[in-house]
Formats: C-alpha cells, sequence, structure tokens
C-alpha cells in the first residue's frame, strides 16, 4: 500500500478524547496492508481508567512504530521561558499548548523522517501542535500531508468564552488557517463540520465517521440477549457535560408528570447512568421522578458492551442546534442494535442519521416523551418489544469507514 506517519494528541491504551479514532486508523490501516507509524503524546494522569482505558487489539506489526512522547514539565518551561520564547508562543499558540511540547517532537519527528521515506504523514486534529509539526514534517519529507479533524472551534457555538479564552480562539484560528493551506486533503467526521472546513479553509473534505469497532461491538456474530426483568431499562454509559452538550429536560420532565399522574412507577421503568457525575444531573431530579434514576460508577469496556446489550433501549442525549456531533457512544448504541432514544433531538445529521437507518428515535417534546415511555413500557410487558432494531450500522465500522480513508490516501499517492 505505502507508508504513513500518524500523528495523534493522544493514543491506546491512553483512553483520552481523540485518540480512539487515531488508533482505529492505524490498526485498521495497518491490517489493509499500510505501513504505520505513529507520534503521540503520554499525558500524565494517575486516573487508572485514563492511563490503560482503551485496551485495543493492534497487530503486532504496528507496535514497535509506535513513538510515545513524555509531556514536559509546565512549570519548568515557564520558569525558562524568556521574552523571545513568549513572543513566539503568542503567536504561535501550538508551542505553549501543552507547553514545551512542540519543541520536544519537531526533532523526533525530524529524526524519523530521514530514516523513513513517508507517502503520507496525517495530524489529527483539535490539537494544532500535531497540525504544525504534521505541516513541517511533510514539506520536509516531500510527501502528502493530511489533517483530520475529529473536532472544529465552531461546534461549540454557544459555549460561553471569557476574554482570554477568545484571544486564544483568535490565534487558534489564525493559525488552524495557516498550517491548513498546503495540505492535499481535510477529513473530519460529520457533514456539517465538512462544510464548514471547506467554506473557511477551501480545501476539499471527506467525511469519516467515526463509528465503531466490530471486533467488540459486533451484533452480527454474536447473539443480543436481554436480562430477564420485569422493569424497562434504559442506560446511558458517559460522561454529562453541560446544558450546551447534554439537555435531558424533557426527560426528566416527562418522568416527573408520569409519576404525578400515576402512569408510571419504579417498578415499571428505570433509568441507570453509568460513570456519570450525578451533580450534573441534580438541577433535573425531583421527589418524583428520582425514583427512576440509578447512578453507576464507571465500567470496563467488556461490562460496557454487556450493558448495553442487556438494556431494552440506550439514552443518547444531546441538544437542540448543536450540529455535526456525531459521537462515538452514538455509533456504538447503533453497533449494538439496541433502540436509540435520543433527547431532545438535534433537528440535524445526527436526527436525520438516526431515523434514515432506523437505530431508534429522536424525541424533543414531553409529550412524545411521555407517550414513547408509555409505548415501550406497555409493548415490553406484552412481550413485543424487541431485543434488536431491524437495522444495518455495518456502513459505520471503524473497519469500514476506515477502508474509504484508505481508498481517498491510495488516490493521493498513485
Amino acid at each position: 500500500m505505502g507508508k504513513i506517519l500518524i500523528i495523534s494528541p493522544s493514543f491506546a491504551p491512553q483512553a483520552f478524547v481523540g485518540g480512539v479514532r487515531t488508533t482505529m486508523f492505524a490498526k485498521y490501516l495497518t491490517l489493509l496492508g499500510w505501513e504505520v507509524w505513529v507520534i503521540t503524546r503520554v499525558i500524565p494522569t494517575e486516573d487508572p481508567v485514563m492511563d490503560s482505558g482503551m485496551q485495543v487489539d493492534l497487530p503486532p506489526s504496528l507496535q514497535d512504530k509506535i513513538i510515545r512522547i513524555t509531556n514536559p514539565s509546565e512549570h519548568e518551561y515557564i520558569g525558562k521561558r524568556n521574552w523571545t520564547g513568549t513572543f513566539r508562543d503568542f503567536f504561535y499558540p501550538e508551542y505553549s499548548s501543552p507547553p514545551g511540547f512542540l519543541d520536544l517532537a519537531i526533532p523526533i519527528g525530524e529524526e524519523l523522517i530521514k530514516t523513513q521515506n513517508f507517502d503520507i504523514i496525517l495530524a489529527s486534529v483539535p490539537d494544532q501542535w500535531g497540525v504544525t509539526l504534521g505541516e513541517m514534517l511533510a514539506h520536509k519529507a516531500s510527501c502528502k500531508f493530511v489533517v483530520d479533524f475529529r473536532d472544529i472551534y465552531e461546534q461549540e457555538k454557544a459555549d460561553k468564552r471569557s476574554l482570554q479564552e477568545k484571544v486564544h480562539l483568535i490565534r487558534m484560528l489564525w493559525r488552524r488557517h495557516f498550517t491548513n493551506r498546503k495540505a492535499d486533503l481535510i477529513t473530519t467526521v460529520s457533514q456539517f463540520h465538512k462544510k464548514i472546513l471547506e467554506d473557511k479553509l477551501s480545501k476539499r473534505t471527506e467525511v469519516i465517521y467515526n463509528g465503531y469497532d466490530d471486533a467488540i461491538f459486533n451484533p452480527t456474530h454474536s447473539e443480543t440477549t436481554d436480562i430477564l426483568d420485569s422493569t424497562f431499562t434504559i442506560s446511558y454509559l458517559g460522561r454529562i457535560l453541560n446544558d450546551w452538550y447534554h439537555n435531558p429536560a424533557i426527560l426528566f420532565q416527562a418522568l416527573s408528570e408520569l409519576s404525578e399522574e400515576g402512569e408510571l412507577g419504579s417498578n415499571d421503568l428505570k433509568i441507570n447512568f453509568y460513570g456519570v457525575d450525578q451533580g450534573k444531573l441534580s438541577g433535573y431530579l425531583t421527589d418524583e421522578n428520582k425514583k427512576f434514576v440509578q447512578f453507576f460508577p464507571r465500567v470496563s469496556m467488556d461490562q460496557v458492551v454487556e450493558i448495553m446489550k442487556s438494556s431494552q433501549a440506550l439514552l443518547l442525549i444531546t441538544n437542540q442546534g448543536r450540529e455535526g456531533v456525531l459521537t462515538t457512544k452514538f455509533f456504538e448504541y447503533a453497533g449494538v442494535q439496541k433502540p436509540i432514544v435520543c433527547v431532545p433531538g438535534d433537528g440535524a445529521e445526527l436526527q436525520e442519521l438516526i431515523e434514515t437507518h432506523h437505530f431508534g428515535v429522536a424525541i424533543s417534546s414531553v409529550k412524545a416523551m411521555k407517550a414513547y415511555l408509555l409505548a415501550a413500557v406497555e409493548a415490553y410487558r406484552k412481550g413485543n418489544w424487541p431485543t434488536k432494531v431491524d437495522s444495518n450500522p455495518e456502513f459505520f465500522t471503524r473497519k469500514n469507514q476506515t477502508i474509504i480513508l484508505s481508498d481517498l490516501l491510495k488516490s493521493l499517492v498513485q
């Protein structure tokens, strides 16, 4: 196939945001015949789940081609920085975000391209240091340069920012514009992201969905069964950040009204939250609805799969107006083929995918939420609730999405 260097902000087994996508690219590109190298950042953490929580079965030929660079001390970097360094870091903020890391990575990358004849260098965003490093190395190696945008600043358009954060954002957008001018291809995670990037950067942009790893979430080669329980169970697995990201108001209001009206009790329905900070939902909990809700600690990946398969439905929380955010959680839910209940529905791409591919429902009103819960509990009581939905999620496997990526990469070098 060819030789590719992937520059990633994190990589398995470190389970930080952004690392899953590039880890899966590296895994499946290797299996497709590419020789893959990786430069990644070791992010200090005492959290064992974050440090070693991404247990991915990587091909043996990839294992010794992963270059892990330890993050330098921020305190030491700031202490040694003179006025010229401060000036540079203001106009080139990727050198100080994270502090000093890019200065360490550049010579390591330069030594690597002296011994390896790369066809392509792929840098993962949102970390700007990776794009700057990738652009530098691709220029010196005279090879193709690809930038993969997992996140873009425009997706957080309703986020409130301080003046300092706004200044930092302007600096990052300026650097994004200039470092991507020489990219031969841009890839991203949704049609929303694609449109913005094409408009802002005037570069060819293609969508590669996050997808799910069918080696773990495999509905076609393993049986999906329900635990025999008289209570209809909806599960949510993952984090709750804030109202802009996750707004479950419709669900909790519906639960309160159904309880007050005597329509449902705690023996009929339970909503299980795994790995959620209970404090993030405290403003939604009332005496009427909290009897339906249970909180559990974060669980291992093996347990995640079993919980998904043994639940009657899977809860996906988003917000109206939050476009283009198609999370790994969504695709993993789709992969186990359990009905997805999306609240409140974004009225855009996520909702369209759920409805078009028959993954579940998006519910945007309290009235509709109440009707759904009553009908679901009644169907489950009568034995009519489906053990899995009639959908075909295989297009969204990580392997298939990487095949699409591989074809795009081959078109650059052939």
